[in-house]
């Protein structure tokens, strides 16, 4: 699921296919961030999301495909 998600989103630039990965993952982001001082959550989920968006883009597919 996961796989095919990830070619969507890099050859297709599929925006639902990365915003179902992103959201996959909502819930252990959410659980995580309950770690970090409360004046900080915001921040670090934006930058959670603009990392796991580079992962998404620059991640190798050559062999999901």
């Amino acid at each position: 699921m996961f796989a095919q998600l990830l070619v969507q989103a890099q050859r297709d630039k599929d925006s639902e296919a990365t915003l179902h990965i992103l959201e996959s993952f909502t819930p252990k982001i959410k659980a995580s961030l309950r770690q970090v001082p409360a004046d900080h959550r915001d921040d670090l989920k934006q930058e959670l999301y603009v990392k796991m968006i580079e992962v998404i883009q620059t991640f190798d597919i050559s062999e999901l495909k």
